[in-house]
């Protein structure tokens, strides 16, 4: 395990903290690596001045540094960070052993969301609560409200970006699916069944940071498969 590391990458406005249930049931001897995403966890102005490419830049650095070590890495993402890590692995050449994707938006959810606004869903305070808590970016006014829309306009050119990779047979990729994601559209599924060789399952009661403690120890163990996997 020594020469293993584990690459995690958060989505917009999240942070590494999102991945600690997974990072503390790693094995011993694997080295974490979980980048602050440039403009991520600061003022809602300076998270406005990010742009794709610089999240992109940061995401291949650390791969870069990782790969000159010799290290064997296994990457996980999260929301946005799955693109990041799907866009990266392609300009690369594949450069991680096992990828671990969780609610991967290859579509985003909005006309669901508006419905949602008409109707209490079941443990609908357990998913604000797990989407607060896994927040870096804090809104404080209306203007923070205002600044904090710019980035995501490079989030939809990710999504654009990563529907256009041409998926390869032989990539380890195990696509994890929230069965509640007030997020991620259903149809995002669909984009991940075209790689031939992903694992793909849907997590019932999960919401897009909400997950439950069946679907967390489920991932730990989808995860250390990945890890302990022979090359």
């Amino acid at each position: 395990m020594g020469n293993t590391a584990v690459l995690f990458v958060h989505g917009i406005q999240g942070q590494p903290a999102q991945f600690r249930f997974l990072i503390d049931a790693l094995p011993a001897g694997v080295e974490v690596c979980a980048p602050l995403l440039p403009g991520h966890g600061k003022t809602a102005a300076e998270f406005h001045a990010s742009r794709c490419c610089d999240w992109f830049a940061a995401v291949r650095r650390e791969t870069e540094r990782l790969r000159a070590e010799g290290k064997r890495i296994v990457y996980v993402g999260h929301s946005m960070g799955c693109l990041l890590g799907l866009l990266v692995s392609r300009k690369l050449g594949s450069p991680y052993d096992g990828m671990l994707l969780l609610c991967c938006p290859y579509r985003p959810r909005v006309i669901g969301r508006i419905g949602d606004c008409f109707h209490k869903r079941e443990g609908e305070a357990l998913r604000l609560q797990a989407s607060l808590e896994g927040n870096s970016v804090p809104v404080r006014n209306f203007r923070d409200s205002f600044l904090i829309l710019r980035p995501y306009g490079d989030l939809f050119r990710l999504m654009a970006a990563a529907r256009q990779i041409p998926p390869r047979v032989g990539e380890k990729l195990r696509f994890f699916f929230a069965g509640d994601d007030e997020v991620v559209s259903a149809c995002s599924i669909r984009y991940a069944r075209r790689w031939p060789s992903a694992e793909i399952r849907v997590l019932k009661g999960c919401g897009h940071c909400y997950f439950t403690d069946e679907a967390k120890k489920t991932l730990q163990k989808s995860l250390n498969e990945l890890i302990e996997a022979k090359p």
